[in-house]
């Protein structure tokens, strides 16, 4: 099988930010078991975590959805250029606000999702690790790889490029919903083992808000480019953090 060189640089250039969010976890993991009363393997952990995030997560699938995006015409030039800066910031501030919307919509109705609203939750550690695991492998294994290989399916069945066809608008518009939906229901684990529970409001929150936001991600990614979304997915989580810290608590 021939090496696709291109997507093997963009999976290595994106490999240590992999490997950043993995020791995060990692740390974050051992912490909690001891807290528990728990003796962790700290070696497994790492390992473990390395492998899981690092190089599956980040590598393999960049790799693929590299080579996936190309196939259907999503992979757009890597580059960052300033005409597209100012749209980006517009949607990274009007994603904060949906974002922001948590804690005036479902927190007063939530007591646990209220409870997490307090100063001290929200760390530089965790804001940092918010926007590189959300920013960059959250966007790899959704948008660049999972929406990617929707449309490469629906492509397959019914060989439009095949027949030389161009893609129709509809299908991205589908793949990009399907995928939204994905990663708002991705993010239903989480949230549990974060409330202790799943009530019909947690899962109403928590599927409303991320797939708003998924679908806004993955229309930048379709629209512009995957770096564009990762850069507005991590903006989103800096700006709503600020204007929480400054403004709200």
């Amino acid at each position: 099988m021939k090496i696709h060189k291109e997507a093997v640089r963009f999976g290595l250039l994106l490999t240590p930010v992999g490997i950043a969010c993995a020791i995060y976890l990692s740390l974050t993991n051992i912490q909690m078991a001891l807290n528990m009363g728990i003796e962790p393997s700290k070696p497994l952990i790492f390992i473990a975590s390395i492998v899981q995030i690092a190089l599956i997560y980040t590598l393999l699938l960049s790799y693929l959805g590299y080579q996936l995006a190309q196939k259907v015409g999503l992979m757009k030039p890597l580059g960052l250029n300033s005409n597209t800066f100012k749209p980006i910031l517009l949607l990274s501030l009007f994603a904060a606000l949906v974002m922001l919307s948590d804690y005036f919509l479902f927190a007063p109705y939530i007591p646990q999702v209220l409870s997490r609203y307090e100063r001290e939750s929200f760390t530089l550690s965790a804001l940092i690790f918010s926007m590189l695991y959300g920013g960059v492998i959250e966007e790899i294994m959704l948008r660049l790889f999972f929406l990617s290989l929707l449309v490469v399916i629906l492509d397959l069945l019914f060989k439009r490029t095949k027949q030389g066809l161009p893609i129709p608008s509809f299908y991205y518009c589908l793949c990009n919903a399907v995928s939204a939906l994905f990663f708002a229901l991705g993010h239903l684990p989480a949230t549990q083992a974060a409330f202790g529970e799943l009530s019909f409001l947690i899962i109403l929150r928590t599927l409303v808000l991320n797939g708003a936001l998924g679908y806004l991600f993955g229309w930048i990614f379709i629209t512009f480019g995957i770096q564009w979304a990762m850069l507005t997915h991590a903006l989103t989580h800096l700006f709503s953090q600020a204007f929480l810290l400054l403004f709200i608590l």
